[in-house]
């Protein structure tokens, strides 16, 4: 890990080294940082390694080896938990990316204040700078102990004196390392009549830019707090997002006008309720930046020899089709890529998400009662889609077909939905945003924090805000007969609102019915001959283990 620690050390001076020429041959963190604006593209350099975790690895890590979504492919080793320690999948992206982001915002952090203590900046107007490294970095240990459990810990600055150590760091407690990062995150972003500083304004993510703010690190501290058990933290920290954006216990009607289900899908981009959501564009002649997932989540497109539609007879066809799966749907486009699609596992779909239910959240065109009409969804699933079949010669009146592998039955499987398309996807070029983190799932956490506080009644009406806008019925603690079936409603209404936004496996494993569940609901054709237990986290890598200098250990895999 020595040569890997100097390699990021390079890599976080090259980050946020000047942006002038003259400069850049001789600025270092030690002399740099000296007013806002660098210390910004510091900070900047923290938010680049998230793109390098958040995509299809990580969807099919956190959704696809489940209980609600699966992908029967025996290329995708962490869709089927074909995983070790020397074939860590989409571990070694969290591991490596995490800690390089981590690396920088404590960089950021001991160059800020050198520059306080040098008089380039004062104590007071650096103090949100801090406040975003400190949320900066507490995103990256959210991920790295909800993917391995205890981790290495660290917020100091590597430098040549401390590299060593800093390499030969064992795993520490992955509560403990919770219970830290959210005592700092409640003192950093508090109001202060909670005990806070409110260093940050308390306002919604994407009102004031496309930071991370005030509303991602309080989520992270409630995410923290779910998984520790502290109950009455979680409520306080998520009352405070509760204030910004919004109270609908006692009027969960006003949820869904305040923020419709149609903002969901995630070509809809920095929408009100979102609190974080990982970005690409697209821009003719300009910046491109894009990720792949989408091209797991489409149906099936047919390539085929079609004509090109211009007056040049010369013109040889082109392998393109916007069929889908026996589908003409004209705003997919003819050129999207689409690979081995994850699948809803039947328990979701028969379960959850059943045909011609009223929940909006199913699918736009699945009640039969009004198929042409779609529903105002937020598109979890497709079992038909408005366009019209290769053989219809009427283009312009398009009407609801069912996909080829349903086979026109309501009991066959459907596809994901268009939450997760990307319409006019060019390759594998998926421009949409990824939906990380929403007000929905602070909600949630809410009602089941109730839920283990034993307020019964509390728990419902945080779910009914979810279960209103979503066109279902409400429900009271006198419908539950014991304790156990509402805290299945509340794993199910997590299932149903959240899915797809790489939360699903976390909250399993937090729960501890990950393994158990994921066999018994995930029907993949390959997911069985290797799951195992140890599965729930994922291995250190072994280049990793061997960098430590085996401070590190893989003790779970080895069956030590």
């Amino acid at each position: 890990m020595k040569k890997n620690i100097t390699i990021l050390i390079a890599a976080v001076l090259a980050a946020t080294s000047c942006l002038n020429e003259e400069n850049r041959s001789y600025a270092t963190a030690e002399t740099y940082y000296r007013n806002l604006v660098q210390i910004e593209s510091g900070l900047n350099a923290c938010y680049d390694p998230m793109r390098s975790i958040i995509g299809a690895g990580f969807f099919q890590m956190t959704e696809c080896a489940t209980d609600v979504m699966y992908l029967s492919s025996t290329t995708r080793s962490d869709a089927n938990c074909v995983i070790s320690p020397t074939k860590p999948g989409v571990g070694s992206a969290v591991w490596k990316q995490s800690y390089l982001a981590i690396m920088r915002a404590n960089s950021v952090i001991a160059s800020i204040h050198r520059s306080v203590e040098a008089g380039y900046v004062t104590e007071e107007e650096v103090q949100p700078s801090l406040a975003e490294a400190v949320v900066m970095r507490a995103f990256y240990y959210y991920y790295l102990t909800s993917t391995f459990g205890d981790v290495p810990y660290y917020t100091w600055e590597v430098t040549e004196d401390n590299r060593a150590e800093t390499t030969r760091l064992p795993r520490r407690s992955a509560e403990e390392i919770r219970d830290l990062l959210t005592d700092e995150l409640m003192d950093w972003l508090m109001p202060e009549d909670k005990g806070g500083r409110a260093v940050l304004p308390l306002t919604r993510s994407y009102s004031n830019g496309y930071r991370a703010g005030a509303a991602v690190g309080l989520m992270l501290a409630g995410k923290f707090c779910m998984w520790n058990g502290r109950w009455d933290d979680a409520l306080a920290v998520y009352g405070v997002i509760e204030d910004i954006y919004g109270h609908y216990a006692d009027a969960p009607e006003a949820f869904g006008s305040a923020y419709p289900l149609t903002d969901i899908p995630f070509k809809k981009k920095f929408t009100p309720e979102s609190i974080w959501e990982v970005s690409n564009h697209i821009e003719d002649y300009g910046v491109q930046t894009w990720m792949t997932l989408a091209c797991y989540c489409t149906p099936f497109r047919s390539d085929e020899d079609v004509e090109p539609d211009d007056d040049d007879e010369s013109s040889a066809p082109e392998k393109v089709s916007d069929i889908y799966n026996g589908i003409v749907i004209p705003e997919l486009g003819k050129y999207a890529r689409t690979y081995a699609a994850a699948r809803p596992t039947k328990y979701y779909y028969n379960q959850l998400m059943t045909y011609n239910g009223d929940d909006l959240r199913a699918g736009e065109y699945n009640k039969v009662d009004d198929p042409a009409s779609p529903r105002g969804g937020s598109g979890n699933l497709a079992w038909r889609w408005k366009g019209y079949a290769k053989t219809d010669l009427d283009k312009e009146n398009l009407k609801v077909l069912w996909f080829s592998t349903t086979g026109g039955k309501a009991s066959g499987r459907p596809w994901l939905g268009n939450k997760f398309w990307c319409e006019d996807m060019i390759y594998n070029h998926d421009d949409n945003n990824y939906k990380v983190f929403r007000y929905a799932g602070a909600l949630l956490n809410m009602a089941e924090a109730y839920f283990w506080l034993g307020d019964f009644d509390s728990c419902c009406k945080y779910l009914n805000i979810i279960r209103t806008r979503a066109g279902i019925s409400k429900l009271s603690s006198s419908d539950f007969s014991g304790s156990d079936d509402l805290l299945e409603a509340v794993r199910e209404e997590c299932a149903r609102e959240l899915y797809g936004e790489f939360q699903r496996k976390f909250d399993l494993v937090r729960w501890g019915i990950w393994y158990e569940r994921t066999c018994e609901y995930n029907n993949s054709a390959y997911i069985m001959d290797y799951i195992q237990p140890c599965h729930r986290y994922y291995p250190i890598p072994s280049d990793q283990v061997e960098y430590s200098d085996g401070a590190l250990d893989n003790k779970e895999y080895t069956g030590q």
